[in-house]
């Protein structure tokens, strides 16, 4: 593990009106993958909008791979990679459309091929995004956020809609992208899936944290 946090947060509340969604949130996350547990509403979403800069705080601070995190620092934003329930992809461009997209806007070369072929989606490489059913349009959303290989990597429920089979894709790209310096949170209710490959997990209820340690130490394993 990193000696310094590569995602550090202090304090954080979230609220929405009078609901509060996150509770004074500290956490000091170094490189390697950390699993996001908890029931519905327990506030996974929030604290992943939070990190990818799309939900401002309204208490705490955020620090984010060196340095306080900011919405209008693009090269920051550029090292953060974000799947939330929303696929980001655009509905009329096919698949492959989409993913050449985002690798100019990125100035990256070469990848699309490669990310086709691992997560499955070469037969559907010309299906417009809207026509793709839930599971294809998640995994060509999580080939769109593995596409500039990002530093900070953030993804809620990436195994949504997918059988066992697409399942070991994803799991089999999460763990190709990772590599020293870098730092994962995957939110799932299917916290069996990442257990080959979380090196920490961290539990919240009711928008605050119960629980954080090694993947057996929070004791969240259906």
């Amino acid at each position: 593990m990193s000696a310094a946090p590569l995602v550090s947060l202090n304090g954080i509340g979230v609220s929405f009106g009078r609901t509060a969604a996150l509770r004074e949130v500290s956490l000091d996350l170094g490189e390697g993958v950390t699993g996001l547990f908890g029931p519905n509403a327990s506030g996974k979403t929030t604290l992943l909008r939070v990190l990818a800069g799309l939900l401002r705080p309204t208490s705490g601070t955020v620090s984010v791979l060196g340095r306080p995190l900011s919405a209008k620092d693009e090269a920051q934003r550029g090292r953060i990679g974000y799947v939330g329930h929303s696929s980001g992809l655009y509905g009329r461009l096919s698949v492959v459309e989409n993913l050449e997209l985002f690798a100019r806007l990125y100035g990256v070369r070469g990848r699309v091929p490669e990310l086709l072929e691992r997560l499955g989606l070469n037969k559907r490489a010309t299906t417009p995004a809207v026509d793709l059913s839930a599971g294809f349009r998640r995994r060509a959303a999580v080939a769109r956020a593995l596409l500039h290989e990002p530093d900070l990597l953030l993804l809620d429920e990436p195994y949504a809609n997918l059988d066992d089979e697409a399942s070991e894709l994803v799991s089999l790209a999460i763990m190709d992208w990772r590599a020293p310096g870098r730092c994962a949170v995957v939110a799932t209710h299917g916290a069996k899936k990442v257990k080959r490959y979380a090196d920490a997990g961290v539990v919240l209820q009711h928008g605050r944290v119960i629980r954080r340690g090694t993947y057996e130490e929070t004791g969240f394993t259906t």
